[in-house]
């Protein structure tokens, strides 16, 4: 399979929203945990969400 998600960008007023969907109901999980990682990089915050490790590179397979 080509890809994981299909992102979709708005923008908006103050900035812009992306919209990670998944390709297949199985990677759901996989792009939450992209989704999350993102977060965490574009806040700058190395707080783990939702009981994730804070390093990306435990993740990887």
């Amino acid at each position: 399979m080509h890809g994981t998600a299909d992102v979709k960008v708005e923008e908006t007023r103050t900035g812009a929203i992306l919209r990670l969907t998944a390709k297949d109901p199985s990677q759901v999980s996989e792009v939450q945990r992209m989704a999350e990682g993102m977060q965490r990089c574009m806040s700058g915050s190395g707080t783990p969400q939702q009981g994730q490790p804070s390093s990306p590179g435990q993740q990887q397979r």
